[in-house]
């Protein structure tokens, strides 16, 4: 087995002014090593707030942190996307995707990579294992997460008990196959439908227990919409698995 060598982390931002000048160093600290290389790179959908700027502000900027800047708001799934390109084509072994309001701590980045390097193609930083939990959350939201993770888990047979966090580590293989299937969704639904393609796959996912806490500086950019675009997705992935299980074939294109 190869070992991880060069990591990029990917940021998706949207009005993060606040947090990205403080949250790209604490990667950098968490996952610095003599043996592996780190590169940040922010997506940013033209963000308001100056958050562009901001980045490119940066001490490091165009040599260990790197900027797409979009023409507005794109999508969740979009973003990544975008940043696993930039990734492949920069050569990285493994690729790392957070969030950059600090609900996802810096220093469980190291953990993640460690499974992909003990040999499993997804690593994803779980709240719904022993020693993961969430923070300060209202009972709402608590009540909203944890049934939509009982819904996925359900109808689609993951296998994952966090299957809608964003915070994942990824083979870089794993990526070029997973770029090869034309994913439906653009925004939030983009995580449960990638953690499909990975059952379907037949990957080893392994889950790294997260204390999730609330952001620190801005507002949780979840809307409705995407709640409802989250079930319609569930129904829609269910009927691909039940077609794949009459014999069916569904192309990754």
């Amino acid at each position: 087995m190869n070992s991880v060598k060069k990591v990029v982390v990917i940021l998706p931002t949207y009005n993060e002014r606040e947090n990205i000048s403080k949250i790209v160093p604490q990667i950098f600290e968490g996952l610095s090593s003599d043996r592996v290389s780190v590169k940040i790179v922010v997506i940013d959908d033209n963000s308001p707030d100056g958050t562009a700027d901001t980045v490119k502000a940066m001490d490091g900027f165009g040599i260990h942190v790197f900027l797409i800047n979009r023409s507005g708001k794109l999508g969740l799934g979009s973003a990544y996307a975008a940043g696993y390109r930039w990734a492949l084509e920069d050569s990285a072994d493994c690729i790392v995707q957070m969030d950059a309001d600090f609900s996802h701590r810096p220093s469980v980045a190291i953990d993640l990579v460690t499974m992909i390097n003990d040999g499993y193609d997804v690593a994803v930083a779980s709240r719904y294992v022993k020693g993961g939990a969430t923070e300060s959350w209202p009972m709402r939201r608590r009540i909203m997460s944890s049934s939509a993770n009982y819904l996925v888990r359900f109808f689609l047979r993951t296998g994952v008990r966090d299957n809608t966090t964003g915070y994942r580590a990824i083979k870089a293989s794993v990526i070029r196959d997973l770029l090869e299937y034309d994913i439906k969704s653009k925004g939030f639904s983009y995580l449960i439908e990638t953690m499909f393609i990975f059952k379907q796959l037949g990957l080893g996912v392994a889950e790294v227990p997260l204390i999730f806490r609330n952001r620190e500086y801005g507002e949780t950019k979840l809307e409705f919409i995407e709640i409802l675009k989250f079930l319609g997705t569930i129904g829609r992935l269910l009927l691909i698995g039940l077609q794949r299980g009459s014999g069916k074939t569904i192309s990754s294109e």
